[in-house]
């Protein structure tokens, strides 16, 4: 008699979450497996350890439908590292092989491509779009049509409680069970790509992988992308266009300069986080001049454009007229020896005006460090073929790239720039919810 066996990896969702089956539970509840592979990482194996959860419900759920359901379990205590796609392939290509070779003629094998971390499900999905291996993948969509929920504590987890609280275990259980097309594969793969893309701010190229699977991606989803893209140019006009049909609030700070500082600041952030270290020593140049600008303005009460004139190819210069006869053209001249030149308009020319109208002495010790940070480095990162990796930047300075950035968030707040905590986060909300959205891929077509 044709038997049907499960291969599963184990997640954080399985066996029950938000009382309703995970991926796991749900699939041998529509499919009623006679046998049940489990793949349990380190993590997962403790759970295991802790309360027998994933073959408990299996159990239960066996009594309730009057069906036998042999449960083995393959731990891997080594499997810590639980986002490396490429030991994944490997071991699941060993594993199905070796499960395969005990099945019979007629015999199917289901597998779960919803439980487990990216990585995992990425390495099945291929596996099956290769078609090496005759096994029928099946994902679940979450009762909700989106990312599940993770408000419940996984540690203190009661497996007897959820077990009777599952709403599954109903008679009329809603069918969440979906089996994946190859076409939808290739999609889904394409899908996990861009979320992969998106959250490491390179939304260029998750808006072109987008482009390729149309099918199964909205317009809305392209255009949230698309936001994405244009928010990090620094093109304001077109983000306010875009935001305004997609009726969602992305931008912490709506207008004027200080958002376009505060943007310009979150978008030399995600320079460190990708490791574009000259970049970010690049874009220094002009955030600490406009910072200082604004500090100049909203600490000792001094606004630069009444001592300066515009030229006729719109540079902002000093005007030697309106210096004329002040203490600001006094400071200046003391601060260059004498040798002032009325010309540049920077932070080497603000930073003393700074020092001397400004009773805040942490204020005054932060700005001559961003400063002289400034300084030291942008000519050696724009004008000498030079590797700039984190190390360098601290030998140069004597500061890491991450703190660099703590001086420039206190700046801006010295700056009247009103923002909080999540602010900072910004990008990374915005994120979320393009990869909550992308990932509707419950709903793909067939």
């Amino acid at each position: 008699m044709a038997k049907r066996i499960l291969f599963s990896p184990i997640g954080t969702t399985d066996p029950i979450k938000n009382y309703k089956d995970g991926s796991m539970l749900h699939i041998c509840r529509k499919y009623k497996p006679d046998k049940v592979y489990l793949y349990l990482s380190a993590e997962m194996m403790e759970h295991h350890k802790e309360d027998n959860r994933y073959v408990y419900c299996i159990e239960k759920l066996s009594e309730m439908i009057g069906k036998e359901i042999e449960v083995e379990c393959i731990f891997r205590p080594e499997l810590k590292n639980v986002q490396v796609y490429d030991v994944f392939y490997e071991d699941f290509r060993g594993i199905i092989r070796d499960i395969e070779k005990e099945m019979s003629d007629g015999d199917e094998l289901i597998v779960n491509i919803a439980s487990g971390t990216p990585a995992m499900k990425s390495a099945l999905l291929v596996m099956a779009i290769l078609s090496e291996y005759r096994f029928k993948p099946v994902q679940v969509s979450t009762p909700l049509g989106k990312s599940n929920l993770h408000g419940e504590n996984s540690v203190e987890y009661d497996v007897e409680t959820y077990w009777e609280m599952d709403e599954d275990n109903q008679e009329n259980y809603e069918d969440r069970c979906i089996e994946a097309k190859s076409g939808n594969l290739i999609a889904l793969l394409k899908i996990d790509s861009i979320c992969k893309f998106v959250n490491s701010y390179d939304y260029m190229a998750a808006l072109a992988i987008a482009g390729e699977i149309d099918d199964f991606i909205s317009n809305d989803d392209k255009m949230l992308i698309n936001i994405a893209v244009e928010r990090l140019k620094l093109n304001s006009k077109v983000v306010d266009k875009l935001l305004a049909q997609q009726k969602i609030d992305l931008i912490p700070i709506k207008s004027g300069n200080q958002r376009s500082l505060f943007e310009y600041a979150l978008a030399l952030e995600i320079k460190i986080k990708k490791g574009e270290y000259a970049d970010f020593i690049r874009g220094l140049t002009p955030l600490t001049a406009d910072l200082s600008e604004l500090i100049l303005k909203s600490q000792c009460n001094i606004d630069i454009n009444d001592y300066c004139k515009v030229n006729r190819y719109g540079l902002r210069k000093f005007d030697t007229r309106k210096l004329n006869g002040t203490d600001i053209y006094e400071t200046l001249q003391n601060e260059f020896d004498g040798n002032f030149k009325p010309n540049d308009v920077g932070t080497r020319q603000m930073v003393p005006l700074i020092n001397k109208y400004s009773d805040d002495n942490v204020l005054k010790q932060k700005i001559m460090e961003i400063m002289d940070i400034e300084q030291a480095i942008r000519n050696l990162a724009a004008h000498e073929i030079v590797s700039v990796t984190e190390e360098w930047v601290k030998e140069k300075t004597g500061f890491s790239p991450k703190q660099i950035f703590e001086l420039i968030k206190f700046l801006i707040v010295k700056a009247g720039v009103k923002v909080s905590k999540e602010d900072w986060e910004s990008y990374d909300k915005m994120n979320e919810i393009i990869v909550s959205k992308v990932r509707g891929y419950e709903t793909l077509p067939g």
